[in-house]
């Protein structure tokens, strides 16, 4: 049996964090290349948090589709455009679903044992932008033979078990036995939550409103955000909407089991990041974090750190929430 991997950090900090609207696939966002998106989320959170993006130490982002031609250079644009200086080092984490606390992690880690005392952490994603992909035209191609795929939907298909994601999925409900009923209750309720967390100012607090800028750095081509003339701005999620066990149940499965478009996760677009920092540093520039990021022993390295934000106006809440197993958010 092989070793388990572990994580030790007790001193590192969310410092704060933003994100764009999501918004359903071939919406809104849908002609903007998730570069932009997380240059948005990037500036905000500099904007919202008042730390200077000259402090940074490193630049980690997730991303998992190839959704623009520029897409190897996503991580170093991202920390460019969002005012990071240009030697400060910048990569990609690319773990399907884990992407996001990966990324949160690799922070903790080069916080705690490489120096660095202010990490940018970005993820970005366009659904809608996924390619349709030819990877055997490079050469020609006979007449009949020209093949195009939906690399949203071939990238979810292990071929060395010849099942999709959604089939997994379903495997675990018959596994588990999870009901249709269950799930859709399940669905449900966390629709209700959300209409109410977006109708009491809830949500508002952690989106950034996207409308159409550039993004400019000296010496560099300007980029940005253009939405259609019709859209002035985009201001929250549009996949939130009252959802009833009655109306969930009318939906037909996807994968011939308990899955529906109504109660699985939404095909959206959009962008997060954060600012995970050390304790020296929220300390030393007067910062009160969301919360404390933990791996290993949590009771220890407390002494002078700063403490979490407690209390919150409504208009400016952001919930910090379990992350997962050994690795977890505090306030």
């Amino acid at each position: 049996m092989s070793k388990p991997l572990t994580a030790a950090w007790q001193d590192v900090w969310l410092l704060d964090g933003v994100r764009t609207p999501f918004v359903d696939y071939n919406g809104g966002l849908a002609r903007i290349s998730p570069i932009d998106l997380g240059i948005k989320a990037a500036r905000e959170v500099f904007a919202r948090s008042g730390a200077s993006p000259d402090d940074v130490g490193i630049v980690i982002t997730g991303n998992m589709a190839q959704a623009s031609f520029d897409a190897y250079l996503l991580p170093r644009h991202i920390g460019l455009y969002s005012g990071v200086p240009i030697e400060t080092p910048a990569h990609m984490v690319q773990r399907v679903c884990g992407t996001g606390i990966e990324v949160l992690m690799q922070a903790a880690d080069t916080i705690t044992h490489r120096g660095v005392d202010l990490a940018l952490c970005v993820g970005t994603e366009s659904m809608s932008r996924n390619p349709i992909a030819a990877y055997t035209h490079r050469g020609g191609f006979r007449m009949g033979q020209v093949e195009f795929k939906d690399f949203l939907w071939e990238a979810l298909m292990d071929r060395s078990a010849n099942v999709t994601m959604g089939d997994t999925a379903e495997n675990l409900a018959r596994q588990y036995q999870i009901t249709r009923a269950e799930v859709d209750a399940y669905a449900a309720r966390s629709f209700e939550r959300a209409v109410k967390a977006r109708e009491s100012g809830f949500l508002a607090g952690e989106i950034a409103p996207v409308k159409t800028e550039e993004f400019a750095r000296d010496g560099y081509n300007a980029r940005g955000i253009k939405l259609s003339r019709e859209t002035k701005e985009l201001d929250h999620d549009t996949h939130i909407r009252t959802s009833s066990v009655e109306q969930l149940a009318k939906i037909r499965p996807a994968f011939g089991g308990v899955q529906t478009g109504g109660n699985s996760s939404a095909i959206v677009d959009g962008a997060a990041a954060a600012l995970a920092a050390s304790g020296d540093y929220a300390k030393s520039h007067g910062k009160a974090p969301l919360g404390r990021l933990v791996a290993g022993d949590p009771g220890r390295g407390r002494e002078g750190r700063p403490e979490a934000r407690r209390h919150r106006p409504l208009r400016d809440q952001r919930g910090v929430r379990r992350a997962g197993d050994g690795v977890r958010a505090r306030s």
